[in-house]
């Protein structure tokens, strides 16, 4: 096996190499995703350093040094781009820290030492990446889940080597280290190749989700557009049959036409913003908020009576009123229309009755909240 082992690292360094050129590729289709850089970044530099280690009987010193430091240096880019994907900032003192170890303790230590320094560095940055993938796990994913297990898998693997050479050098007893740079060489190529296709398999379901949230997005107000709200709302009021009455609340900004005529789009656009906003700020966290149209909201309370449905609708529209008295002249005001729901109506039925109400309630006057009859 020990003689097959620098072909074995020539081809995963080539498959580093494709791989890289794929996160590339989506890197450049979708730039605001940087975590994209990173991971090529980490599989180019872990292909580079397999590359040197398949040279090791020739150039000893230049393979094993300079290697393992762009292995360890791999490891510490995979772990930035997860800090990345996650939201949160990286420290690139951390990031190449593994590798700058390596290279000063390297020429001062023996073989046994530096499969311990090696496996620690590994094992540290492993459990970091595992540690970041698991504080970003989603519903519904299981490519998170999978990555992060294997990060995990090969943290433990690493600390376990670790501690079983440096027992035998405490024992005073002779530790051969060929056997554990073939393991070591063998579980860390592995573990670098399953890791290169579960970062890929992450960022694909990243941007698949990306893509689906957009599509149910309203681009002006970052709410759920029309697509969104009724596809989740009939999932909401599916899931809340037994816990109470639902209420669909339909709000119409009023004289929003006037205003862009009058002001210009760019007011029109603040009025609808400055709603959301408000809107967004005075409702519980399972409420469900949305544009359903150009100048129309939607939102969805679930266990709530009538008189709950009325007190959110005249908060809202109280709000609003302040919040938008400087826009237009203070032109702008909401109408709302309710339809209260019993435990069987659907998102049809209810659109329909709380249209009336709003229909009623911009008749009558307009900046008013009036409720559909049962």
């Amino acid at each position: 096996m020990a003689d097959c082992l620098p072909t074995l690292l020539l081809m995963h360094s080539f498959v580093f190499t494709v791989l890289a050129g794929f996160f590339c590729l989506v890197w450049l289709e979708d730039g605001e995703a940087r975590e994209y850089g990173w991971w090529c970044g980490a599989l180019l530099c872990t292909g580079a350093g397999l590359s040197l280690l398949s040279l090791r009987e020739t150039y000893p010193l230049l393979a094993i040094g300079l290697g393992n430091a762009l292995t360890l240096w791999g490891g510490g880019l995979a772990w930035g781009g997860a800090r990345v994907f996650g939201g949160r900032p990286v420290d690139r003192r951390l990031v190449f820290a593994g590798g700058v170890i390596w290279l000063l303790f390297f020429s001062s230590s023996v073989d046994s030492v530096r499969i311990v320094d090696r496996c620690a560095i590994s094992a540290v940055y492993a459990f970091l990446l595992a540690d970041e993938f698991c504080a970003c796990r989603r519903e519904g994913s299981w490519t998170l889940p999978a990555t992060t297990a294997l990060a995990a898998l090969h943290s433990c693997f690493g600390a376990i080597v670790a501690l079983v050479v440096v027992a035998k050098m405490a024992l005073g007893g002779f530790v051969d280290p060929r056997p554990f740079v073939v393991g070591v060489s063998l579980e860390g190529v592995t573990y670098a190749l399953l890791l290169g296709f579960g970062l890929l398999a992450v960022t694909k379901e990243r941007a698949v989700a990306r893509q689906k949230s957009m599509a149910a997005t309203d681009p002006l107000t970052g709410l759920f557009n029309r697509r969104g709200f009724d596809h989740n709302a009939d999932a909401v009021i599916r899931n809340s049959r037994g816990q109470g009455d639902n209420a669909l609340l339909i709000f119409d900004l009023d004289r929003l036409k006037a205003i862009n005529d009058g002001f210009g789009h760019s007011m029109g656009d603040r009025a609808l913003t400055t709603f959301g906003e408000v809107a967004a700020k005075s409702i519980r966290s399972e409420d469900f908020l949305a544009r359903i149209g150009g100048d129309e909201f939607a939102l969805l309370l679930t266990r709530v009576d009538r008189a709950r449905a009325v007190a959110v609708a005249e908060r809202i529209r109280a709000a609003y009123i302040s919040a938008a008295a400087a826009l237009g002249d203070g032109l702008s005001s909401v109408s709302v229309g309710i339809a209260l729901a019993e435990r069987e109506t659907d998102l049809s039925a209810l659109k329909e009755a709380a249209d009336k109400a709003l229909y009623a309630a911009k008749a009558s006057g307009r900046n008013q909240v009036f409720v559909a009859q049962g």
